[in-house]
């Protein structure tokens, strides 16, 4: 009887933790996902349930309208015009400028310039198109089950993001994770930032997720997950903008400004694709067209 009890226990926490706002009893109908960029109206079976995937203009989510837009423009009528269908811009991130300025002070390397608020600003819009794009592979690997776990997120950062950034933002993130399990003695007395040790707000993250539909079910773990990633992009980002021999050094220290900025960033092969607003571009070229050296292994 104590195994059984404590089995249902376990159950009933796993439901509480792995669920949205409402939670797994949210009706199916509410969900809106949008994969693909047509105006056909999709639909997935699994499970019984049949999942829509339709446009969601109407909702009164704005993330969820800006990571679901379906675009209008036709395949033909682009490649005729020579445009790319664009990623859409988020009117609400889940960070402040105060936290972004935090979180590049973490890092002693990064506290030697003092960049203004409209570098800060321009750099959260930028790093925005990189949340859309995760979200959107996250929201495509969730589909099956209807669940997002920290798999999907970690899954979510391979495929977009390139080898060294992945790297070292699935590093930060099994890092704050760690710290979290660790701090179970006082999951009370401090909130689920200060126990991952970081800057940007976990909470405002799974908010942004639920809002968002990545899907019917989301796990506290996939919001710590992809926290971490973003707040160790801003990082890496930043550095490579602060090493770049293009911003200018008044005694040492740098001079940021948006043309220093948006230099840096175009001379850099992997993350300039990222922080385009093209949805066909990652990373792997900079503005120039030069290729990144990739470096293969071979497994005997």
């Amino acid at each position: 009887m104590a195994g059984k009890g404590k089995t249902v226990v376990r159950t009933l926490e796993d439901l509480t933790l792995d669920s949205g706002y409402g939670g797994a009893a949210d009706s199916v109908r509410s969900s809106s996902v949008s994969l693909c960029c047509s105006d056909t109206h999709q639909s997935f079976s699994h499970g019984g349930n049949c999942w829509h995937l339709t446009e969601s203009m109407h909702s009164r989510h704005n993330s969820l309208d800006t990571v679901n837009t379906v675009l209008a423009e036709d395949t033909e009528i682009l490649e005729c015009s020579g445009q790319c269908a664009k990623l859409p811009e988020l009117e609400d991130v889940p960070w402040s400028l105060g936290e972004v300025e935090g979180a590049l002070r973490k890092d002693e390397e990064l506290m030697v310039g003092d960049p203004p608020p409209e570098v800060l600003a321009r750099l959260s819009a930028l790093i925005s198109r990189v949340l859309v794009r995760v979200a959107r592979e996250a929201q495509r690997l969730s589909l099956r089950y209807a669940k997002c776990t920290k798999h999907e997120i970690q899954s979510a950062i391979k495929v977009v993001l390139s080898w060294t950034i992945s790297v070292n933002c699935i590093t930060a993130a099994l890092s704050a994770l760690s710290l979290y399990n660790m701090s179970t003695g006082d999951k009370f007395s401090r909130g689920k930032s200060a126990r991952c040790g970081l800057v940007f707000s976990v909470g405002k993250f799974f908010r942004w997720m639920v809002d968002s539909r990545v899907a019917l079910r989301i796990h506290e773990h996939a919001a710590i997950y992809l926290t971490a990633c973003m707040e160790s992009l801003f990082r890496e980002v930043f550095s490579r903008v602060l090493r770049s021999a293009l911003v200018e050094r008044d005694n040492g220290i740098p001079k940021f400004t948006l043309e220093s900025l948006e230099q840096a960033i175009s001379n850099d092969s992997e993350i300039w694709g990222l922080l385009q607003p093209y949805q066909h571009l990652i990373c792997g070229k900079n503005s120039s067209g030069k290729k990144r050296v990739c470096q293969s292994v071979v497994i005997y």
